[in-house]
C-alpha cells in the first residue's frame, strides 16, 4: 500500500482523478525495468537492505518523476522478504560485549592490536554470537539481507502503481456504490468470494437486463472504514485490498465519496475504461488456514454431507441477493447453504432474519459471531427469534463442526416432516 505522500492525484471541482502512468510510455518502463533488476540482483545475492537503497538511490534521484520512483520502490519492497534475527535477543548480547569490552579498556593490561580484539573477547565469551564479523549490529534495518523477491516485469510493475494509487484514496472512502456486469457468471461468483472473504459489508442487487445484452448485472454498495467505529484502519486496507476483484469484471463503475487532502467530500469515479488490473490470478488456489481446516474437519467428522464447490447465488428480498459462505450437500443430493455474519458483516442480520422468518423453505442456516450477538439490540432479536433458534447458532471467530452439523441436519428435518 502506499503512502498518502506517495499518491500523485488531483482534486477538480470535488472530483478527485488519479495521476495514473501510462503503461506503454519509454521513460516509465525503462524505471521500473531499472528498478525490478536492481532487486533482482540483490535478492540473488543476497544484498542488505543498504545496499539496495545504495544501489537504488541513484535511480531515484534522476527520474524526472521523483514520486513515481520512491512508490515503484515501495511497491517492491512489499514483494520481498528480507532476513529477520528477531529470535535473537541483540540488546542483551551487544550490552555483554560492550561491558566487556570496556573491561579491557579499564584494565592495566596492554591493550591488543585491533585485529585480535574480537579473538580476545571469545575468550572471555565464548558463546556469544555477535562477536562473527558484521554481527555486532546485524538487527538494524540496513542490515537484513533481502532474501526472496516476487518477481514480476515492468508493465506489471506500473499497473501495480495504478492500481495502488486508487487503493490510497479507498481508504478514507465513506461507501463504495459498484455497477458490474458480465457474461461470465463463475466471474461474478469469484468477485463475491472476494467480498466474503475480505469480511466486507454490502448490500447486492440485481439489475434489470438491457435489451442490446444479456449480462448479468449486479448493484454493491459496500460500507467503507469511515462508517466503521471498530478497527477502521484494518477495514480500510480491507477494502482497498478488494478493489482489484471489480477491476476483473468486463464491465464495471465504481463511484466512492472519500476525504483527499482538504477536500473532505470529495468524489472519486472510475469505469473500466481506467484500465485498472486485477493481479489476483491465482486467488482461488489461496484458502486460509481457518476455512481450509474447516474443510478438513468436516470432512473428516461428517462424512454424510459435503462442502460443494459452486455456492449459488439465492433470491432474497426483492432485487436483493444472498451469497452463501459455505454450501453442503447431504448424501441424498439436498443442499443447504451457510451465511455467517461476523463483527464487520452484520447490518444486515436482523433484516435477514426476519425474512427468513416468513420464508421458512429457504435452504438456508446462520452462523453468527457471539461478538455480534452480544449487542443488546441484536441479542434481543436472535432470542425472539423462533426460526432462528432452530436453524441458526452461535460461533466465535469460526463456526465448529459439530455447530455446522446440527443446524444442517434441523433442515433435514423439516425437509422429511413435509
Amino acid at each position: 500500500m502506499l503512502n498518502r505522500s506517495l499518491i500523485s492525484a488531483i482534486c477538480r471541482q470535488g472530483v478527485v482523478y488519479p495521476t495514473f502512468v501510462k503503461t506503454m510510455l519509454p521513460g516509465p518502463l525503462e524505471l521500473a525495468t531499472q528498478l525490478i533488476d536492481a532487486y533482482r540482483t540483490a535478492a540473488a545475492q543476497h544484498q542488505t537492505a543498504a545496499e539496495l537503497e545504495e544501489y537504488t538511490t541513484p535511480l531515484i534521484d534522476g527520474a524526472s518523476n521523483r514520486r513515481l520512483a520512491l512508490a515503484l520502490r515501495k511497491l517492491l519492497d512489499e514483494r520481498s522478504t528480507f532476513s529477520s534475527l528477531a529470535e535473537i535477543d541483540f540488546p542483551k548480547l551487544r550490552a555483554e560485549v560492550l561491558e566487556h569490552s570496556a573491561k579491557l579498556l579499564q584494565g592495566n593490561e596492554a591493550l591488543p592490536e585491533v585485529g585480535n580484539w574480537r579473538e580476545l573477547l571469545q575468550q572471555k565469551i565464548p558463546d556469544n554470537p555477535l562477536l562473527q564479523e558484521g554481527q555486532l549490529y546485524a538487527d538494524l534495518p540496513e542490515n537484513d539481507c533481502l532474501l526472496e523477491f516476487k518477481d514480476l516485469n515492468a508493465q506489471q510493475l506500473l499497473n501495480r502503481y495504478n492500481l495502488a494509487l486508487v487503493q490510497g484514496i479507498l481508504l478514507t472512502a465513506r461507501h463504495l456504490d459498484i455497477h458490474l456486469a458480465t457474461a461470465d457468471a463463475p466471474r461474478l461468483r469469484r468477485v463475491f468470494k472476494y467480498l466474503r472473504f475480505f469480511q466486507l459489508l454490502a448490500t447486492v442487487e440485481t439489475e434489470a437486463e438491457t435489451p442490446d445484452d444479456s449480462l448479468l448485472r449486479m448493484h454493491l454498495i459496500v460500507d467503507g472504514p469511515a462508517s466503521i467505529l471498530d478497527q477502521s484502519k484494518r477495514y480500510g486496507l480491507q477494502l482497498a485490498a478488494f478493489l482489484p476483484a471489480i477491476c476483473s469484471v468486463e464491465r464495471w463503475s465504481l463511484e466512492a465519496e472519500v476525504t483527499w487532502k482538504t477536500h473532505e467530500n470529495a468524489m472519486l469515479r472510475l469505469t473500466q475504461d481506467s484500465r485498472l488490473e486485477c493481479p489476483y490470478h491465482n486467488f482461488a488456489a489461496y484458502v486460509p488456514d481457518e476455512i481450509r481446516l474447516f474443510h478438513q474437519h468436516f470432512q473428516e467428522a461428517v462424512p454424510e454431507w459435503r462442502i460443494v464447490g459452486n455456492t449459488p447465488f439465492l433470491r432474497g428480498e426483492g432485487r436483493e441477493i444472498i451469497f452463501p459462505d459455505l454450501s453442503f450437500q447431504y448424501q441424498d443430493g439436498t443442499l443447504v447453504h451457510l451465511e455467517l455474519f461476523n463483527r464487520w458483516h452484520a447490518n444486515g442480520l436482523a433484516e435477514r432474519v426476519k425474512w427468513l422468518e416468513t420464508h421458512p423453505e429457504i435452504p438456508l442456516v446462520l452462523g453468527v459471531d457471539r461478538t455480534v450477538a452480544s449487542k443488546p439490540d441484536m441479542q434481543a432479536i436472535l432470542e425472539a427469534s423462533e426460526w432462528f433458534a432452530q436453524y441458526g447458532f452461535l460461533y466465535r471467530d469460526y463456526p465448529t463442526c459439530d455447530r455446522t452439523r446440527k443446524a444442517l441436519q434441523k433442515r433435514l428435518e423439516v425437509r422429511d416432516e413435509r
